[in-house]
């Protein structure tokens, strides 16, 4: 349980929380993250017929979004310098596309990819705090106690 909730934080920080949560209690998997023609998304909306899938237009545009987001949440939360702000939307963006992958691989049981996904938010998580001075760091660690706390609430109210 105690993996669970940090998969789920880190995932969420990393600006993936509807990617991991589709894999996690979502409404089902989300498949195909790169920009596909309208031919490929008509072709993937018949396969899904009756289904509540996206598009890959659609995941790509939400999971920038949460990038956007969580970047933006940070920023202002710890009151990031310029450079911090690139070197940490680079982390964040290469941690979710690897979340993603993980996510999308059908060989790996859930418990694999559970410890795929911890083990990506840690690194992600320590390659921050490197670009963070000593202050900032305290403020991240609370951050994301923060974001764990509402994700428990938001996981709770999926199981009611």
């Amino acid at each position: 349980m105690k993996t669970l909730k940090s998969i789920f934080t880190s995932s969420f920080v990393l600006g993936s929380l509807t990617l991991a949560s589709a894999q996690f209690g979502g409404n089902g998997m989300n498949n195909g993250m790169g920009m596909g023609t309208r031919n490929q998304q008509s072709i993937q909306n018949t396969n899904n017929f009756g289904r509540n899938e996206k598009s890959p237009e659609e995941i790509e545009k939400e999971r920038a979004e949460n990038i956007d987001k969580s970047v933006e949440a940070l920023k202002t939360e710890l009151k990031l310098d310029e450079l911090q702000i690139i070197v940490i939307r680079k982390e964040i963006e290469t941690s979710t596309k690897k979340i993603f992958a993980v996510i999308k691989n059908e060989e790996l049981s859930q418990e694999d990819k559970a410890k795929e996904i911890e083990a990506i938010s840690e690194k992600t998580d320590t390659t921050i705090n490197t670009f963070l001075n000593a202050e900032q760091k305290e403020k991240y660690k609370k951050f994301i106690e923060n974001r764990r706390e509402k994700l428990d609430k938001l996981k709770d109210k999926r199981l009611r």
